[in-house]
């Protein structure tokens, strides 16, 4: 009963903080989806409970990192001087930092379950590790987005999140065969990751076709959706 409670308000809030902060940055929606990552926080927290496993010590960690990330991202508009893109640039790039801690430490935290447990996959790895890199570049080349310089750090990006999912892949197909929730959480949390980062790629490179509401609500969906999905599989694997 509680995780419903938690699932609905955590759609309830996000679809707030999605409507308060298109077309630009409020305080309201900072509210908004402050309370929705803070939701996502509790998720991983009742699920670890009691936080005695590595995996869920390290999701909690990771989910705590995500709630950082957002504070720092969505503080625009406590910036009184508006014109200083300086600190607004400063606080993207710590919110940026805190996302990238967070997306390791899952990474760190899946690593730690495949060695433990002898389910690592050299051909399940490469495989989907492979495909979700390939699906990136192929929405880059289909919506003829053009990053040019960044193509490269963006190429390490998509690689680092491809690979964190193909883990994800190697310990459901590895451990969890008869275990169907763990098995999606597991596949569906960093692909939901890889969703959310890629439509983000589309707004943020073009934002003249992207920067509509269809696509931050595809972007914040899936990522909120990604957290509490990520929350809940600490209470599956212990």
């Amino acid at each position: 009963m509680l995780y419903i409670l938690l699932f609905c308000a955590e759609a309830v809030f996000a679809a707030l903080f999605i409507k308060a902060g298109y077309p630009e940055a409020t305080k309201k929606g900072f509210v908004f989806k402050m309370i929705s990552s803070s939701i996502f926080l509790l998720c991983g927290i009742y699920s670890a409970h009691p936080i005695e496993s590595r995996y869920g010590r390290l999701i909690v960690t990771a989910l705590a990192l995500g709630l950082l990330g957002d504070i720092f991202l969505t503080f625009d508009p406590f910036i009184k001087d508006k014109t200083d893109k300086k600190k607004s640039a400063f606080l993207i790039l710590l919110g940026g930092l805190f996302f990238l801690s967070g997306h390791i430490v899952y990474m760190v935290a899946f690593a730690g379950e495949i060695k433990a447990r002898g389910a690592f996959s050299v051909p399940v790895f490469i495989a989907f590790a492979l495909l979700a890199f390939a699906g990136v570049f192929a929405l880059i080349f289909i919506s003829k987005v053009k990053p040019d310089k960044a193509l490269a750090p963006i190429g390490v990006y998509a690689a680092a999140i491809s690979c964190m999912f193909a883990m994800g892949v190697c310990l459901a197909l590895g451990c969890f065969t008869g275990n169907i929730i763990a098995q999606i959480l597991l596949i569906a949390a960093p692909l939901l990751f890889i969703v959310s980062d890629s439509s983000l790629l589309l707004e943020f490179f073009d934002k003249e076709r992207f920067n509509t509401m269809s696509v931050r609500s595809i972007n914040l969906g899936t990522y909120f959706l990604a957290q509490m999905l990520f929350g809940l599989s600490a209470k599956f694997i212990k």
